[in-house]
């Protein structure tokens, strides 16, 4: 079960999610992510309340940068929870995956 809360910053649009990014749950994260990205404002993804990821959610992270990239606009992760953080330490694609700053309760 994942819940994406997004929000409309003076910035950016914010998607916090919370729950489990797995394969059962990355079509939800993919339907919230393009939504955002039509407001053609920057998107930022708070993973701070991610308390489960597979490889199904890191890859749907490293794609969404991916069509980020192509389409020239911005996406950044503002917060990982420790099991993202060790996901990513894990499997050695920190640097497929934007800069990610630990979750503390306090996003910038």
């Amino acid at each position: 079960m994942v819940h994406i809360d997004t929000s409309t910053l003076p910035t950016a649009t914010r998607l916090s999610i919370q729950g489990q990014l797995d394969m059962t749950t990355v079509n939800a994260l993919d339907e919230a992510l393009t939504r955002a990205s039509c407001s053609g404002a920057p998107v930022e993804i708070d993973l701070g309340g991610v308390d489960f990821i597979d490889g199904s959610g890191l890859s749907a992270l490293m794609q969404a940068e991916s069509r980020a990239r192509r389409g020239r606009r911005q996406l950044t992760i503002v917060a990982a929870s420790r099991n993202v953080r060790r996901l990513i330490e894990f499997t050695g694609t920190a640097d497929r995956v934007s800069p990610l700053t630990e979750a503390s309760g306090a996003c910038p």
